[in-house]
């Protein structure tokens, strides 16, 4: 079974901090999952330079971050979705799609 994938942001990396989930229609092959891990304060040019994301596995996204699970595990995902993560709930809920960030 070949390992479903995910992109993480440089910078969501780099601080080890995930605050914002994009699912978009852009999909590489059959691994994608459509899933980019932001820490949120990403530009668009930064996110559209590929030298700013790493692919990594759900399973190590699920590492980093352990309250992604219930995202990243779903069978069927949706295809254009955001999500923010809230200290109070201590979960990502729904929110809306930036604007400056190229998701299609």
């Amino acid at each position: 079974m070949m390992a479903r994938l995910v992109f993480l942001s440089r910078r969501a990396y780099e601080a080890g901090e995930i605050r914002l989930v994009l699912r978009t229609e852009d999909i590489c092959d059959q691994r994608d999952t459509g899933f980019q891990l932001l820490r949120g304060n990403e530009t668009g040019l930064e996110l559209a330079n590929p030298g700013n994301s790493l692919l990594i596995s759900v399973e190590r996204a699920i590492e980093l971050e352990p309250r992604l699970k219930p995202l990243l595990e779903t069978e069927t995902p949706p295809e254009h979705a955001a999500y923010a993560y809230d200290r109070r709930a201590d979960a990502f809920l729904p929110t809306e799609m930036p604007e400056d960030i190229p998701t299609q």
